[in-house]
C-alpha cells in the first residue's frame, strides 16, 4: 500500500475511533439503563434495542445510495451533525427523567441517524484502494474502531454508575469533534465537483439483491452479526441478571474485545491478504462459535473473558472480510449501494441478535444457563460454512487470491 493511501486510511480509522469511543461511553449501557432505572424486563429491553436497530437498516440503505450520488464526505458530515442533535436530546431526557416515550423516541432517532456514517466512509475507503489492498485497509479501520471500543466502555462503565445523562452529553461532544476533524483532513472528489456519479434510485437499490452473490453474503452477515451482538445485550443480561456482576466488569469485557482487535488486527489482515477470504471467514466464524459457545459454562470473570477473547479473534477476521467481499464484487458506480445494503443486513442481524438475546435470557437461561450460548455457537458455525461455500461463486481475485497483477485505475486520495 502506497504511503499516501495508508495515510488516508489512518485518517479515516482515527475518525472511526473517536466515534466508537463516544458510542462506547453511553449506548452499550442503554439496556442496563432500561432494566435498572426504568425497570423493564430483559425481553422488553431487548425488543426496544432490536426495534431501534431495525431503523438503522433504513438509514444504512439511504446512506449508501446517497453517497453514490452526492459524495461520500457530504453524507458523512450531515449524518454526524444530525446525530449530535439527537444524542444531546437523549441526554436531556435522561437527565430530567421525562416520560419513557420521549426517552425511547430520542434513542430511536439516535440509532437511526448513527447509521449514516459507516456506509459512506466504507465507500470512500473502497474508492482509494485496490482489490488486494482492501483487506489491509478495512483492517486499519477496524483498529481505529476498536481502540475506541476498548476505551469507551471501560470509561462508560464507571461513568454510568453516577450519571447516564453525562455519558450521552460526552458522546455528542465527541461526535462534534469528529466533524471538525474530518472536515479539515479529507476531501471527496465527487462532493468537491458537486457532480453526481449517478442519480439515486431506491428501487434499483433493492434490485441489487438480484445479484445472488451479494444476497448470500448478506444472509451470512445477518447470522454472524446476530452472534456478535450477544456481546452487548446477551452478555449484559447473562452477567448482570444471572451472575450479579457489577457494570464495570461488563465494561471490561467490551474493552477486552476491543483490545484484541487493536493489537492483533494489523497482523491478522496481513495473513488474510495471503488467504482466500472464504477460508478466513470460515475460521473467523469457528472462533466465534468456540468463544461465545463456551460463555454459558463459566461464572467467573477470567473464564468469561477468555471466551470474549476468542470471539474477538473471530471478529477481527470476519468484519474486514465481509466488507472486502462486498467491495470486491461491486462496480465503482454501485460501491455505496452495495456497502449500504451490507450495513442494512448488518444492522438487521444486530437487531435480531438483540431481540433473541432477550428471549433467550428470559426463557432458555432460567432452565439451562449454557443453552443460549450453545445456540449462538451453532449459528456461528452455520454462517462459517456458508462463507466457505462462497468460493464456488467468486473469482480468485474476488476471493482475495490474486494470481497475477490486475491493472486497476485507482482514485487519488486528496487530503487538505
Amino acid at each position: 500500500m502506497h504511503a499516501a493511501t495508508r495515510k488516508g486510511m489512518w485518517l479515516v480509522a482515527f475518525a472511526n475511533g473517536i466515534l466508537l469511543f463516544g458510542y462506547g461511553l453511553s449506548l452499550p449501557f442503554f439496556t442496563i439503563y432500561l432494566i435498572s432505572r426504568r425497570h423493564l424486563p430483559p425481553a422488553m429491553a431487548g425488543l426496544v434495542v432490536a426495534l431501534a436497530g431495525l431503523s438503522r437498516c433504513v438509514s444504512s440503505a439511504l446512506s449508501g445510495e446517497l453517497a453514490d450520488s452526492f459524495g461520500r464526505k457530504n453524507v458523512m458530515m450531515w449524518g454526524l451533525f444530525s446525530q449530535i442533535v439527537a444524542m444531546f436530546a437523549l441526554g436531556l431526557c435522561v437527565a430530567f427523567n421525562v416520560q419513557a416515550g420521549w426517552v425511547l423516541t430520542c434513542y430511536f432517532f439516535t440509532t437511526f441517524l448513527g447509521a449514516f456514517f459507516r456506509p459512506a466512509a466504507n465507500a470512500w475507503v473502497t474508492d482509494h484502494t485496490t482489490l488486494k489492498e482492501r483487506v489491509e485497509a478495512f483492517g486499519m479501520i477496524r483498529i481505529g474502531l476498536n481502540i475506541g471500543w476498548a476505551l469507551g466502555p471501560a470509561v462508560g462503565g464507571f461513568l454510568v454508575r453516577y450519571s447516564f445523562s453525562l455519558a450521552f452529553y460526552l458522546t455528542a461532544l465527541l461526535y462534534a469533534t469528529t466533524i471538525l476533524y474530518l472536515g479539515r483532513m479529507i476531501k471527496d472528489r465527487t462532493s468537491k465537483s458537486k457532480r453526481r456519479v449517478r442519480k439515486p434510485s431506491f428501487v434499483a437499490m433493492l434490485g441489487a439483491l438480484a445479484d445472488t452473490r451479494l444476497a448470500r453474503i448478506c444472509l451470512y452477515v445477518v447470522m454472524i452479526t446476530a452472534v456478535n451482538s450477544q456481546l452487548v445485550v446477551g452478555l449484559s443480561i447473562h452477567c448482570k441478571q444471572y451472575l450479579q456482576m457489577p457494570e464495570y466488569f461488563i465494561g471490561w469485557f467490551f474493552t477486552i474485545n476491543g483490545l484484541v482487535v487493536v493489537f492483533l488486527q494489523y497482523g491478522a489482515s496481513k495473513v488474510m491478504a495471503k488467504m482466500r477470504l472464504s477460508t478466513a471467514m470460515f475460521w473467523g466464524c469457528a472462533l466465534y462459535a468456540i468463544g461465545f459457545g463456551s460463555v454459558g459454562f463459566f461464572s467467573t470473570f477470567g473464564w468469561i473473558a477468555l471466551g470474549v477473547f476468542l470471539a474477538g479473534i473471530g471478529e477481527l477476521i470476519v468484519s474486514p472480510g465481509e466488507q472486502t467481499l462486498v467491495s470486491n464484487i461491486a462496480s465503482r458506480e454501485t460501491r455505496g449501494r452495495y456497502l449500504g445494503l451490507l450495513m442494512v443486513f448488518y444492522n438487521m442481524g444486530s437487531a435480531l441478535g438483540f431481540f433473541v438475546a432477550g428471549l433467550l435470557g428470559d426463557y432458555v437461561a432460567p432452565h439451562y444457563l449454557p443453552g443460549p450460548w450453545l445456540i449462538v455457537g451453532a449459528v456461528a458455525l452455520l454462517a462459517g460454512v456458508g462463507f466457505w461455500r462462497m468460493r464456488y461463486v467468486l473469482s480468485a481475485e474476488e476471493d482475495g487470491k490474486q494470481t497475477a497483477p490486475i491493472p486497476i485505475k485507482k482514485d487519488t486520495i486528496t487530503l487538505n
